[in-house]
């Protein structure tokens, strides 16, 4: 159970009347992978303040998609990905498997543009120049590219914070959903008559339903049972770093200038992210979190405690875009320069997926959705 310091680190640890370190319960509120991808995300949302940033976007042309009228096409018109908000960034398969043009191949099978050279060449244990002009997320966040390589491209989180509630105790509720109008639990509910595609059913051998009940259907009253649904915690806290040994360690033939010049604009985007995420706290763990005090330092090694650094939290977004742009300049003074985002298109075979993807959720065929 952590507590803090003199000056209010959360460094100390709570004791017992033993004088040993005092347990308890802890929950994870919100783990590094999503609070990556949160940070992540705010940056892309900002990046017009922040003078603009690199990456990989992936929209439909819509020149040649027409005026959207079938449903699965205006999902098509409507799209936009990027780099920055997909989950695996400049690896995700939306974006390795893209086409440079419109009704272009994927560009791991055409390499239109060199693309697929770039997209490879992003491979920070070799040298980084490519990661840090067209992916610096990935540098930060992390990524593993691991489809159609020589060899896997990989590179550690320099990121990583999560959201730990501690002194944890759960909380027990429960809810029944009532029904104002009236309906028999012996009723059976033809499941086309309503729209729906067939029941899905338990078994690989077992054949779909038309019928259903009309509970599954959202029909009549649904009694809760009481449960743990939540937990309260002694303190809630967001803890996490941004490692420069990491960073400092990236190469760019052996350039320690470039090093030096990217280490310190990746910090600095970092420090942006972190500050642009905690400014909102709505997790989907149900939680709805306002910081009541923040704190930025340098932790050096040997030190109990870190120094503080001067961070306003509260700062503009225009102070950040000034602090990254004065770090990006001293990249461009040693030849480091970050890239005009790339745009990409969907390609054949990813529009195939999404119509398919389509036509099983209306005929309530399985989709994939991951689980396991």
């Amino acid at each position: 159970m952590p507590i803090p310091s003199d000056g209010g680190w959360l460094t100390k640890l709570a004791t017992g009347e033993d004088g040993r370190p005092a347990s308890a319960p802890l929950v994870i509120l919100d783990d590094v992978q999503a609070q990556s991808a949160r940070a992540s995300q705010a940056l892309w949302e900002h990046r017009v303040e922040l003078g603009g940033l690199p990456g990989f976007v992936l929209r439909s042309d819509e020149d040649r998609l027409g005026n959207g009228t079938n449903s699965v096409e205006a999902l098509l018109a409507d799209l936009s990905l990027s780099s920055w908000t997909l989950s695996h960034r400049h690896a995700d398969s939306w974006i390795q498997t893209a086409a440079a043009n419109p009704d272009g191949q994927p560009v791991w099978k055409s390499n239109d543009d060199g693309l697929a050279d770039v997209l490879t060449g992003i491979n920070s244990t070799v040298d980084a120049t490519s990661a840090f002009t067209y992916a610096p997320n990935s540098l930060l966040y992390g990524f593993w590219l691991s489809a159609d390589t020589v060899r896997r491209h990989r590179q550690a989180r320099a990121y990583r914070t999560r959201i730990i509630g501690y002194g944890a105790r759960p909380v027990r509720s429960g809810a029944t959903k009532v029904d104002l109008l009236p309906i028999s639990k012996a009723s059976q509910v033809d499941r086309a008559a309503f729209g729906y595609g067939p029941a899905k059913t338990k078994g690989s051998k077992a054949k779909a339903e038309r019928t259903d009940r009309p509970s599954n259907l959202g029909f009549g009253p649904n009694p809760g049972s009481v449960g743990v649904h939540g937990y309260g915690c002694e303190r809630i806290a967001a803890r996490g770093a941004i490692s420069l040994q990491l960073l400092r360690s990236l190469q760019f033939g052996g350039d320690r200038a470039k090093q030096s010049a990217a280490a310190t604009a990746l910090t600095v985007l970092g420090l942006a992210g972190d500050v642009l995420l905690r400014r909102r706290m709505f997790l989907r763990s149900g939680c709805d979190l306002f910081a009541t005090a923040s704190r930025y330092g340098l932790w050096r090694q040997g030190r109990a405690v870190p120094e503080t650094l001067p961070v306003d939290v509260a700062a503009d977004v225009s102070w950040w875009a000034q602090a990254l742009e004065s770090a990006l300049e001293d990249c461009r003074s040693v030849g480091l320069e970050f890239a005009a985002p790339v745009r990409l298109y969907l390609s054949e075979p990813q529009r195939k997926l999404v119509r398919e993807g389509a036509e099983a959720l209306r005929s309530g065929a399985p989709v994939e959705d991951g689980s396991q």
